[in-house]
């Protein structure tokens, strides 16, 4: 039997460089071991080993060709096709001889668990908790290797195929090892987060705990006893004690048998507070030898502490980057929420904008106010916060991006841990940064002329671009000119863009007065004013758009030709040259990508392809327009908007001027009316002037990017969005920012921070963890502790008739409830919400295409919290009688965030499938 490796290894002997061997279970326990902590003795059967057995059954290998790309039918059938191959294959002679020899080392006369340990298991960006097999209080020469094949076996079930598939995984490069270690007669048992799994805190440890093995807890059959330890002074904050109906115990003849509790022990505290704080302490010098929150799942046998398992908290969003270093709590608002764009971003999109933002950025560095994290920006509040002026004034402004924020900024702001400590903005920065800005919109407000501000509007973001044309024209190579569209993007706000806002402030400032000096009655009238403006490029873009589709509108093979998407759109349009209409239709989409062609979705990243690249979106918005209008009907809507915009203003003056005051009045509310018409039509100038300045900038990155394919740095042009701006200032030949240098004249390699060398692994490195941000949903505020806080009502404010439960996958969702008692049996329509007594790993099939989940029973690493945390679900467990209180077809809607279920109306007549709970 050939091998490359060892068929079994001793637990003590692993460590972190033996994964591809022991996996991420077996990797991780011998790390422990290693440092010292006390991990139940015993060995891991290497993935050398599975290879081996896989080899043995032709018929499996044959099999497992099949599972690349098979849908969820598909992939349970060649899944039990398979566990059925693999469990008739006798293990080989030599490697049953392995095994064996392994198990009489480590002592004959004991009991064992076996668990399987899988090379894509326990790794920072996906968990597999649960995905394969583990079998407890495992007796006899015959029972272990029995039991190590059936976990081989697991490796294809439908849940670990389905999870594997949505995680990118290759079925034939993941592997699985067994570890096999004595077995722990648990007294109490459970798991402990290092960090608040649900709302991130890292200041935060949690602990879920039962009587007998954790298997209870894990598989979800009773309810855990928790507890909240604060980390920074050990204050158990939280003890909530639940009504244990049973626990797992060792059974005489092997594996394991549930035992029913009774009596006051059903309701007693698993564990004292002495233990809790042990734990907790426990927990902490775990974090620290992996350098990350962990998930610890641990078991007391008398007055012995066992570490069983250690894994990564893949749930917590990542924490921004760089981290604070004034010693004081940061709070972070998303950035990303505010401009629409959720998805993670270019890290050179990311890199652009913190040398976009001027303010506290020193020269030639990235924005330390405008830290990254999990693909996203986020705004640093804290300096302003901290500032009594700014905590008056922040929150009203955000309201406008995100009206949930606000009470959450006050509250968090009013903490005393918050105020205590960290960098304040000084008012000599607030009035150098904003005066001269109100100062210029209080001019806009009652001075200036109002018919000139779009002029002088379009007149600062012509000359900027005009000056950054010059700038970028003037430099004599390459180098030169990635200097220069480096300096060209970080002078935009201040030289450009900052003369803006003037305009937008005294907008906002101009409707709020309007509002508070308008006559009684005519709330309706102040509405109408802000409606149908002129001069908003976005409006008039949207209105160009309009007239496209009209242009396309009356020719019935164009219309069904732009609306095929099975078609790529340069191949719709390339197709449209021979059609009625057609020639006309293009000359009209090449005058408006002339204009608009630097636009389009995602905009403000700059990798992200414009219009002239891809007009996908573009044709969409035409074929919606061809769908849902007449012709002509986009600009009539809007020029009757404009025309009851201004009878409203004329309405409100005519008003205004009547009654004593009314000489002072009436003209007033005539130029607050005429700001309110005037000036926020122009809030989008400052964003048009960025795109625009980004579309400046894309050719010379892109010029760059072939030049790192000719010198063998890269491997594709596209490859440069995936670098920093200092790495490519670098890498393309001119000192960066912070003076390194990569490649020298020739494409030869000197001496840098990012080699030419590396720029390929470092690509490939963030396109994973691309991938895997994009599994994560970015909190819209968050500490630098990690905490989320909610935006939603909290429990004990639950509306009157809602289900209370414990949150454990944050978000809110609505939909009709499906309740569901045997999964075997039961359909998910795509949208519904499950309702369930408990789910196992059985159930995970459900959950692909569930839009939310409740239980009755349940704890933070219950199987349906995990998998719903890790689909993104919004959950609520330990809901008492869901499954009858909920009815099938019934509308509910989940709080993930706060732990409640809201019922929003009775239960629909649906009829359930079999293993559904039918209404009563």
């Amino acid at each position: 039997m050939g091998r490359s490796g060892p068929l079994v290894i001793a637990l003590e002997d692993v460590s972190a460089a033996d994964l591809p061997r022991v996996g991420g279970k077996g990797a991780n326990l011998g790390e422990l071991a290693r440092a010292g902590f006390n991990v139940p003795s015993g060995f891991c059967v290497t993935t050398d080993a599975y290879r081996a057995f896989l080899a043995a059954s032709a018929e499996a290998g044959a099999l497992l060709g099949g599972l690349a790309g098979a849908d969820a039918d598909a992939a349970g059938e060649l899944g039990a096709a398979l566990r059925a191959a693999l469990q008739a294959t006798p293990v080989p002679g030599e490697l049953a001889a392995a095994i064996a020899e392994a198990w009489r080392r480590a002592g004959e006369g004991h009991a064992y668990a076996v668990r399987s340990s899988a090379t894509a298991e326990d790794l920072p960006g996906a968990s597999f908790a649960g995905q394969q097999d583990t079998y407890l209080n495992v007796r006899g020469e015959a029972g272990v290797l029995d039991a190590v094949r059936r976990c081989w076996a697991s490796l294809f079930t439908e849940r670990a195929i389905l999870y594997r598939q949505r995680n990118g995984f290759d079925h034939r490069e993941v592997a699985l090892s067994v570890v096999v270690q004595r077995m722990v007669d648990a007294d109490v048992a459970g798991i402990l987060f290092t960090a608040d799994p649900v709302s991130g805190d890292r200041r935060t440890s949690v602990i879920d705990a039962g009587f007998g093995l954790g298997e209870a807890l894990v598989s979800g059959v009773v309810t855990a006893d928790r507890f909240r330890v604060d980390r920074r002074d050990g204050a158990i904050v939280e003890r909530h004690i639940s009504d244990k109906s049973l626990s797992i115990v060792p059974a005489v003849e092997g594996g394991v048998e549930r035992r029913a509790l009774r009596g006051e022990r059903r309701t007693m505290a698993s564990l004292d507070d002495r233990r809790v704080l042990e734990l907790s302490a426990l927990g902490e010098r775990i974090e620290a030898h992996f350098g990350s929150p962990q998930d610890v799942e641990w078991a007391w046998q008398g007055d012995e502490l066992h570490v069983l398992q250690a894994r990564p908290i893949t749930s917590l969003y990542p924490l921004p980057e760089p981290r604070p270093t004034d010693g004081g709590t940061h709070l972070y608002f998303s950035f990303s929420h505010a401009q629409g764009v959720l998805r993670p971003m270019s890290p050179l999109g990311l890199s652009t904008w913190r040398v976009l933002l001027p303010f506290g950025r020193p020269p030639g560095q990235p924005n330390p106010y405008l830290p990254l994290a999990g693909g996203r920006m986020y705004l640093d509040l804290s300096p302003l916060l901290r500032h009594p002026l700014g905590r008056r004034v922040l929150p009203g402004i955000l309201a406008n991006a995100d009206p949930s924020a606000p009470a959450v900024l006050r509250r968090l702001a009013a903490g005393a841990d918050f105020r205590a400590h960290g960098e304040r903005v000084g008012w000599g920065a607030f009035r150098r940064n904003m005066a001269p800005l109100a100062s210029q919109a209080l001019g806009w407000l009652v001075l200036r002329r109002l018919d000139r501000a779009s002029e002088v509007a379009e007149a600062a973001v012509e000359g900027y671009l005009e000056r950054a044309r010059h700038r970028l024209g003037a430099a004599d190579d390459l180098p030169a000119r990635l200097r220069a569209a480096y300096d060209v993007l970080e002078e935009v706000f201040l030289e450009g863009a900052w003369k803006l806002p003037p305009f937008i402030a005294g907008g906002i400032v101009g409707y709020h007065l309007l509002r508070r000096w308008a006559p009684r009655g005519h709330a309706d009238d102040v509405a109408a004013v802000a409606r149908g403006l002129s001069g908003n490029v976005t409006t008039e873009m949207d209105l160009r758009v309009g007239d496209l589709a009209d242009a396309a509108r009356g020719h019935p093979e164009l219309v069904a030709l732009l609306g095929d998407d099975r078609r790529s759109a340069l191949e719709r349009l390339d197709a449209a040259r021979e059609l009625p209409g057609g020639p006309a239709f293009l000359a009209a989409v090449e005058a408006f990508l002339e204009r608009y062609g630097m636009r389009g979705p995602a905009e403000i990243d700059l990798a992200q392809p414009r219009w002239r690249d891809d007009p996908t979106s573009l044709l969409g918005m035409v074929v919606s327009n061809l769908q849902h209008d007449v012709a002509g009907g986009h600009r009539a809507h809007h020029a009757a908007l404009a025309k009851a915009g201004e009878a409203a203003a004329e309405r409100l003056r005519r008003s205004a001027a009547r009654g004593a005051w009314g000489w002072l009045r009436g003209p007033w509310v005539g130029r607050l009316t005429r700001v309110a018409r005037g000036l926020p039509a122009l809030r989008e100038h400052p964003k048009y002037l960025l795109v625009r300045t980004l579309d400046l900038v894309r050719p010379v990155v892109l010029e760059a990017g072939d030049r790192l394919v000719a010198s063998g740095a890269l491997e594709q042009r596209d490859d440069v969005w995936w670098l920093t701006w200092p790495e490519l200032l670098a890498a393309a030949g001119r000192d960066g920012p912070a003076g390194q240098r990569v490649l020298g004249a020739g494409g030869a390699l000197v001496d840098g921070a990012v080699g030419a060398r590396d720029l390929s692994s470092t690509v490939a490195a963030r396109r994973a963890d691309q991938e895997r941000f994009a599994r994560l949903t970015p909190p819209r505020l968050m500490t630098s502790d990690g905490l989320v806080p909610s935006l939603a009502a909290h429990a004990g404010q639950a509306p009157e008739g809602a289900l209370v439960g414990s949150a454990v996958s944050p978000g809110v969702v609505e939909g009709r409830a499906r309740v569901v008692l045997d999964p075997a049996h039961a359909g998910l329509l795509p949208g519904e919400i499950l309702i369930a007594p408990f789910t196992d790993p059985g159930w995970t099939p459900l959950f692909t295409h569930a839009a939310g989940l409740v239980m009755e029973v349940g704890g933070l690493m219950t199987h349906g919290s995990v998998v719903a945390r890790e689909y993104g679900l919004p959950a609520v467990v330990g809901v008492d009688e869901a499954t009858t209180r909920i009815r099938t077809g019934q509308r509910v809607r989940v709080h993930g965030d706060a732990g409640y279920v809201e019922l929003l109306e009775e239960g629909a007549a649906a009829q359930p499938s079999a293993g559904e709970k039918t209404p009563s």
